[in-house]
């Protein structure tokens, strides 16, 4: 299993996103039914629904680049790793109780993997 850091971050952004609309459902459903254009602004069940969607979809993003660059052979820049671990550290930090502990397996991943 040579290439996992990517792979993972993807799987993790995948879950954030099924999570939120599994349990963000009825707030996303009054958004859809509004028109979604300037839904959100100023309600903040509004605004973390959308946020919350939007992290996994970055966190997706970000592990589909890093898969891409774990199949490429290329190494990891120094601050991919260290950008990572402190994202990790800030949301366990901030919010214990949350996903976050899954971020610090790729996060260790991806500072070990140039050494």
């Amino acid at each position: 299993m040579k290439n996992w850091i990517g792979l993972s971050i993807v799987a993790i952004g995948g879950i954030h996103t099924v999570f939120g609309i599994v349990f963000l459902r009825p707030t996303l459903l009054e958004l859809w039914q509004e028109g979604l254009f300037n839904t959100v602004n100023g309600q903040p069940v509004r605004e973390a629904c959308f946020w919350f969607l939007f992290a996994g979809a970055a966190m997706a993003m970000i592990g589909a680049l890093v898969n891409h660059l774990e199949k490429q052979g290329t190494s990891f820049p120094r601050f991919l790793g260290w950008s990572l671990l402190t994202i990790a550290v800030s949301v366990v930090f901030i919010m214990p109780a949350s996903g976050g502990w899954l971020m610090l397996v790729p996060a260790i991943g991806a500072l070990l993997k140039n050494h």
